[in-house]
């Protein structure tokens, strides 16, 4: 190989880092593709690492790869991939790509020139963020190990809504309680966000020819399946990395020798970008409310149960009251005494599985009183949240309440002159008035994750940040201005911030900001 004869090609997405190296004869000699979670120029850094830098002479990018490296010439994202596909594929109808926040359709006519393009809203149905927040919701590795479970399926598909999540949310709750296993529930989410892309793009017209199918979720063999039979056409999937490719490839086709890079190591191509920080927020901080202490006389877990006692058991009176709150992300229970005093808590996560979470709530319980020598009695139990009505029936509940019931009772009994209840659950985010203890208003959010506590939970994995640390790391700290719509405007928000030098901290603490 020639020194200085190499050419990269570079594509950034909202999720993921993909490099590409091609030779002057238009052969890809390596390639690299890893998740960024947020802190791009790491990612980029490290991939480099693999990389001959000496052998190459130029770097190209895609319009969507922030500055992060310096470049000889970026190629419009459609372009780029046009140029791969032509360089690889004959004959071609389309081009249909799916990425982590974008998907699109690129007809050619018969003679192979280009036609027309469409491409989804601003909203996260449809792409691989959508399916990588179900995963997480699901409890599973990621949306490699969800794509491995929906092609295995072999069993009925239940339908699950694809057009928000948290439509598909409830539905994932709705499916395993009506008994279908993980597998059939995973395929069910790859059926649906697979039909949500042809009703997109497609308009019920067929491609003219083969087509190819580019971006991250073009690996998910479940996705590729029901694409296949819902256009009835042949589909032929890549590796994701078209993008850099076609970058790499274009800039091959005008790279002049005056403008041949001569690089010795990453950091004469990392752009050290130095960009005046701008705050729009003060310091969070508590200062008009005050957090309340629940202290427990007993802490301890149980199966993935948290278990708190405030009470002595061995102690308390020997009946006790039950109620259970089977919400889209945890599953809580509560012993009350007959005096309405709480005796001890317990928490689980749901992941979407809320028997199994009601089963290790009652074990829990169960080892509780034996471990405490407690003779309790639990003499009636009521339920409520999102799967109240499944749990209510399965456990013989007394009562099963709705959330805002159940939540203006309570709160009145810990306070008689409340008026005001604001609540912000896994997917519902609440706004409740009442006068003399009874309710006189409410709303809720509509059918978008926006303001709900999955939103923080979904940029939190997505900048790789434990929920139980997430507090102590924004608490005092200014944060720049996001977007508070969706998902999607979020993740698009937080990877510029992140470009322009604001560090993970500060984008953590502007998702806050954007709840409220």
């Amino acid at each position: 190989m020639t020194l200085h004869s190499n050419v990269l090609g570079i594509d950034i997405g909202s999720v993921s880092v993909s490099l590409v190296e091609v030779t002057p004869e238009r052969e890809t000699v390596n390639t690299a593709y890893a998740f960024h979670h947020g802190n791009i120029t790491r990612a980029v850094r490290t991939l480099l690492e693999d990389f001959d830098l000496p052998g190459i002479c130029g770097i190209a990018a895609t319009t969507s790869t922030p500055p992060v490296l310096k470049v000889n010439r970026h190629y419009d994202n459609r372009i780029a991939i046009m140029k791969a596909a032509h360089a690889h594929h004959a004959a071609l109808g389309g081009i249909l790509f799916v990425g982590g926040e974008k998907f699109g359709l690129i007809r050619f006519d018969a003679a192979g020139n280009y036609q027309a393009f469409k491409s989804n809203t601003s909203c996260a149905a449809g792409t691989g963020s959508f399916l990588d927040q179900q995963a997480g919701r699901l409890g599973l590795s990621g949306i490699d190990e969800l794509s491995r479970i929906a092609f295995e399926n072999s069993g009925p598909i239940p339908k699950i809504a694809s057009r928000c999540a948290v439509f598909a949310k409830t539905d994932l709750i709705h499916a395993q309680q009506e008994g279908y296993s993980l597998a059939q529930i995973c395929d069910g989410l790859c059926q649906g966000l697979a039909k949500n892309i042809v009703d997109t793009l497609f308009d019920g017209e067929a491609v003219a020819g083969p087509i190819l199918f580019a971006g991250g979720v073009s690996k998910n063999r479940a996705v590729v399946r029901h694409i296949q039979t819902l256009v009835d056409q042949d589909i032929v999937t890549e590796t994701s990395l078209y993008g850099a490719a076609g970058a790499a490839l274009n800039l091959l086709d005008e790279l002049l020798i005056k403008d041949r890079m001569h690089i010795r190591s990453v950091d004469e191509i990392i752009r050290a970008k130095r960009v005046a920080k701008k705050w729009f927020y003060p310091p969070l901080a508590l200062k008009q409310s005050r957090y309340p202490v629940f202290e427990s006389v007993l802490s301890r877990v149980h199966d993935d149960v948290e278990i708190d006692l405030y009470e002595p058991l061995q102690d308390t009176q020997k009946e006790a009251f039950m109620g259970v709150d089977i919400g889209s992300t945890s599953t809580k229970a509560v012993l009350l005494g007959a005096s309405g005093k709480v005796l001890a808590g317990f928490y689980t996560r749901t992941a979407g599985r809320p028997v199994e979470a009601l089963q290790k709530i009652l074990a829990a319980i169960h080892t509780t009183l034996v471990e405490d020598n407690a003779a309790l009695s639990i003499s009636g139990a009521a339920t409520t949240g999102s799967g109240r009505k499944f749990v209510g029936k399965i456990i013989g509940a007394d009562l099963v309440l709705d959330e805002i019931t159940a939540h203006a009772r309570a709160a009145v009994q810990l306070n008689p002159n409340v008026d005001t209840i604001i609540e912000i659950g896994g997917q519902d985010s609440k706004f409740t008035t009442l006068k003399d203890g009874r309710v006189t208003f409410s709303t809720m959010n509509t059918v978008c994750a926006a303001g709900t506590g999955s939103f923080i939970e979904e940029q939190a994995r997505k900048l790789d940040c434990p929920l139980t640390e997430y507090s102590n790391r924004t608490e005092n700290r200014r944060a720049p201005v996001s977007s508070d719509r969706c998902t999607v405007f979020m993740e698009r928000d937080i990877n510029h911030l992140l470009s322009e030098g604001y560090d993970i901290d500060d984008a953590l603490a502007s998702v806050l900001h954007s709840i409220v």
